[in-house]
């Protein structure tokens, strides 16, 4: 890894990757479709009151040093750029995973981390039975959602959403007209999710239905009806191997600020107008048994992983990355797979 000097002009610094190399040295390399990204940009450094005048207010921008072109095909772009035929666009939606514990009490059951990780129990390993899989941890973020079916069709899942999360907006429902609904083919809030996760270790993401809500319609009032359905099959490329998609709903955003006293964040982790939900689930394999000692950590101490001393556990860590249909802001989701050893 290294930086190039952009002191100058940089047109462009491209290179395969090692995928591309492979199709040409088979002869049928042939470039269908390119990506933009600006991971590098920070848009703080632009200065539009820059004594020089307007030839320097982003000159500062153009010559800070870039990474030279990776050649691993997902490494390039993590911040694609979006298509929107808007000229006046000030915020671009964020998107992040709701913790908020008091929406338990509105029947809500997200999932809290645990030593940084969502856990998600694998009962093959479990010799008791029992419903808990890391003692009694369940309320600091242990998924007991293990396979399909219909005893865990309301079971925990992930919740996320994506919004304006800007601290000079409020999120009022006007402004989430002007800044999220906007006009035909300008707007920004996301309908659908792509959910991608590593066929190896998950079988399927369960994920909203369209008449599940997440609202404040009144002042003083939060409701959520939130109901899980199967993922559908959708053919895009991360770019990581193993990995595939599914495509899950979304729902619109509506809970509102109000007031000072009623400002929406009570319930929702955006400061701003927030524009869509959604919530993951993933669904492990049925028979992981070999894959613990391929991809994970076997027999290792609870005392190693934040849990009970004594007790041993088999572990897995991946990543499960939703990106927006639309907007493709994109948030990543560390899983944990474990079991008793």
């Amino acid at each position: 890894m290294a930086f190039l000097d952009n002191s100058g002009d940089i047109i462009l610094d491209a290179v395969l990757t090692d995928e591309g190399r492979r199709r040409m040295a088979r002869g049928n390399f042939n470039i269908q479709k390119f990506a933009l990204g600006d991971d590098e940009i920070d848009y703080s450094l632009y200065d539009k009151n820059h004594p020089s005048g307007s030839a320097f207010t982003d000159l500062v921008i153009l010559q800070t040093p870039v990474f030279e072109a990776f050649t691993q095909i997902n490494a390039g772009i993590n911040y694609g750029l979006i298509s929107n035929t808007s000229t006046d666009l000030l915020y671009l939606p964020a998107a992040k995973v709701n913790e908020k514990t008091n929406l338990n009490s509105f029947g809500v059951n997200n999932s809290l981390k645990y030593n940084g990780l969502f856990y998600v129990r694998d009962t093959s390993g479990d010799p008791s039975g029992s419903v808990n899989i890391v003692d009694n941890l369940d309320s600091s973020g242990v998924i007991t959602r293990s396979l399909r079916g219909t005893s865990d069709a309301a079971g925990p899942y992930i919740l996320g959403e994506t919004g304006l999360d800007a601290d000079d907006l409020t999120g009022t429902e006007s402004e989430r007209t002007t800044y999220l609904v906007r006009g035909a083919g300008t707007s920004l809030v996301d309908t659908s999710f792509l959910v991608f996760f590593d066929s190896r270790l998950i079988s399927g993401i369960d994920g909203l239905t369209t008449t599940s809500t997440f609202e404040t319609p009144s002042v003083g009032n939060f409701s959520a009806n939130i109901a899980m359905q199967a993922g559908t099959s959708a053919n895009f490329d991360l770019g990581i191997e193993n990995y595939v998609c599914v495509r899950v709903n979304a729902i619109n955003n509506t809970v509102y600020y109000y007031s000072n006293s009623d400002p929406g964040t009570q319930y929702s982790v955006i400061q701003g107008p927030r524009a869509s939900v959604f919530a993951v689930a993933p669904i492990i394999n049925s028979s992981l048994s070999t894959a613990y000692t391929q991809y994970g950590t076997t027999s290792a101490d609870g005392s190693t992983i934040g849990l009970t001393s004594g007790t041993l556990y088999d572990y897995i860590d991946t990543t499960i990355y939703v990106q927006g249909t639309l907007t493709q802001t994109t948030v990543q989701i560390p899983i944990r797979i474990i079991r008793f050893s």
